[in-house]
């Protein structure tokens, strides 16, 4: 059985669902009005329209997305592209190892260490799982009208993004599977993962560069962007995060700063509001939509304790983190 969280599936409770979901898409037309499009809901065009079901992974130190976490996920970025018909609040369910479970927004546990290599591509192994148990669990549910989308926050927008390739060789439609990533390590051009490495090597010496990318494991996540030929994904990027936009974080804070801002902007995604989410430009390469969210008139602060302690980013399995990436750092296993 299914592990859901305080929730029971029966035809009552679905017709409450869609119900429910009516009068949350009422509720929300003021603010849908204030944002204008770009929190539009129930258009064909919207990038989800049609998705009913996400799998849902965190950040590195966030291998277990809290009830919170995905719903603020949900409610301030898969909404707006139309995900669920525009719902808000929807029933978060955690799934059982890489097996579908019973909820809209089904969380999907993984490693998330401290150490990107290792994380990364042991989260890519589950995300190829996950992805083909939904597909293989109910046949004929995913499809072009009806996409299953993958939402991902940095470390796991890296795992989805080599999970790419295997997917596509597996014969998952580019069609039925639609990505979602903030704050993308891998962002062609920006990403921290593109030109790290060089970066680095001129500004703080090869030496301490060896000493850092060994120290954290990162070399075979160096150089790996977001495919933009194979599944539709749109990444959002708040501007002054460092890991999406690391080239220019070391240009205004210099290397250090920059890296010591994956503790400070990188965490804010999930703490801003609806309006300073829909204060960006949006444009496309390939298969990939960038959506650069401004900082202009962003509390910084307000934003971080906010996806911290109300949004569920502090309450996401970050001691199981620890504690794994310790294993890993001392013997070798976690």
């Amino acid at each position: 059985m299914s592990s859901s969280r305080g929730f029971v599936w029966s035809a009552a409770v679905i017709r409450h669902r869609r119900l429910v979901y009516i009068g949350a898409a009422c509720a929300s037309f003021g603010v849908a009005s204030a944002l204008n499009s770009a929190a539009a809901y129930a258009d064909p065009g919207d990038p989800l329209a049609g998705s009913d079901t996400a799998i849902i992974l965190g950040g590195t130190g966030e291998p277990m997305p809290s009830t919170a976490f995905a719903q603020a996920a949900e409610d301030l970025y898969l909404h707006p592209l139309g995900f669920d018909d525009g719902a808000t609040g929807s029933t978060v369910c955690d799934m059982i190892g890489t097996d579908p479970c019973a909820a809209p927004l089904q969380v999907l546990t993984t490693p998330e260490l401290f150490q990107q290599g290792p994380g990364s591509f042991a989260d890519a192994d589950d995300v190829v799982l996950a992805v083909e148990n939904e597909f293989n669990a109910d046949p004929g549910a995913f499809s072009a009208d009806h996409p299953l989308t993958v939402f991902g926050y940095s470390q796991s927008a890296t795992a989805e993004s080599i999970a790419m390739t295997r997917l596509e060789a597996d014969g998952i439609p580019s069609d039925d599977l639609h990505f979602v990533f903030l704050g993308d390590p891998s962002t062609p051009v920006t990403g921290e993962w593109v030109d790290m490495q060089s970066i680095m090597d001129s500004t703080l010496g090869v030496s301490t560069t060896n000493d850092v990318l060994n120290l954290f494991q990162l070399n075979s996540v160096l150089g790996t962007p977001t495919p933009d030929d194979l599944y539709p994904t749109t990444i959002y990027s708040f501007d002054p995060d460092p890991i999406a936009n690391f080239p220019q974080a070391v240009e205004s804070d210099g290397v250090v700063g920059a890296l010591l801002n994956v503790f400070g902007t990188h965490v804010e995604y999930l703490g801003l509001t609806p309006a300073e989410i829909a204060n960006a430009t949006t444009s496309t390469d390939g298969d990939l939509t960038f959506v650069n969210i401004s900082d202009s008139g962003v509390n910084n602060l307000d934003a971080e304790l906010t996806a911290l302690l109300e949004n569920g980013v502090a309450d996401s399995g970050p001691l199981q983190a620890v504690f794994q990436s310790l294993e890993l750092w001392f013997f070798n296993t976690y």
